[in-house]
């Protein structure tokens, strides 16, 4: 059975913590990927960025409703919504903007597992690191495809 490194893309496009949203927007566009991983400078995976994060970058917050009970504010609805909308429209790095909660896979991970957690965890593709965090690779879910068809 094939491992994750056996089917992982060695070349993978990122973006640095530090670069600015702007320069993300546009290496994502050009890359026609959906997504893109955001690393340190010693190539350690910090989070990913998706065409849906940038996005949310540049819609308008909606602020929530407010309930005033005995001289306090009770925010109706999600107030974790708020915030997560309020982080990503003030994001002006790509390590700001980056979503910390990567789904990621190891080298020798069985490519079964790895195809679960990209449909499961409904992403377009999840990187491959070592222990340390290193970023080794990326699998899509084209890489998945390809070595579900190939004989």
């Amino acid at each position: 059975m094939k491992t994750a490194q056996d089917i992982m893309n060695r070349e993978v496009v990122t973006v640095l913590a530090d670069d600015p949203v702007d320069k993300v927007g546009d290496v994502l566009l050009s890359s026609g990927h959906h997504s893109l991983p955001v690393v340190n400078s010693e190539d350690h995976l910090v989070g990913m960025i998706g065409e849906r994060d940038l996005i949310d970058a540049h819609r308008k917050v909606h602020l929530p409703t407010m309930l005033t009970i005995l001289d306090g504010l009770i925010p109706l609805g999600g107030m974790h919504e708020y915030e997560e909308e309020l982080r990503k429209v003030t994001a002006v790095t790509a390590g700001q903007l980056a979503s910390s909660h990567v789904i990621t896979a190891a080298p020798d991970e069985d490519t079964d597992a790895v195809a679960e957690k990209l449909l499961r965890k409904d992403v377009h593709a999840v990187p491959v690191v070592d222990n340390s965090g290193l970023l080794l690779g990326i699998i899509s879910r084209s890489d998945i495809l390809q070595h579900l068809l190939k004989p």
